[in-house]
């Protein structure tokens, strides 16, 4: 068998797709229908009500791969990029070569975080009502 493309998410990412105007639901529908999620639990949050809750999900639920974390982990992507945008260090949350590269290339810093405000990520833009600042400019 061929190796599969699926994008790999944590149970709060997943929620996501619930929030009214976040999301364009051809896209959610596209992502989940060709190429599949593996959902990794966080804490208390249910990536099985998600699932449940959302038709779009329902629908593609055998495409969706839900892990189970047998150590608890409530440590987010968001709060890595926190803690590194407020000088904290997150030694033992990534790997040591992980924070090198952030270092070296000054990512998640008050100034990079100033410098790309208003930013959209290009596959974003297309539900953009405004002109935008694109990552290319």
């Amino acid at each position: 068998p061929s190796p599969q493309l699926k994008l790999l998410c944590g149970a709060d990412f997943l929620s996501t797709f619930k929030i009214p105007g976040l999301w364009l639901e051809d896209h959610v529908e596209e992502l989940v229908r060709r190429f599949g999620l593996i959902c990794v639990s966080r804490g208390s949050l249910q990536p099985e009500r998600a699932v449940h809750e959302s038709d779009i999900l329902f629908r593609y639920r055998q495409n969706i791969f839900l892990v189970r974390e047998w150590v608890r982990n409530e440590t987010s992507a968001t709060e890595v990029r926190r803690a590194l945008r407020r000088g904290l260090s997150v030694k033992y949350l990534i790997p040591d070569s992980m924070i090198e590269y952030i270092h070296q290339h000054n990512l998640y810093t008050e100034d990079s975080e100033r410098r790309n405000e208003g930013t959209v990520l290009r596959p974003l833009m297309k539900q953009a009502h405004q002109p935008i600042k694109s990552m290319d400019d």
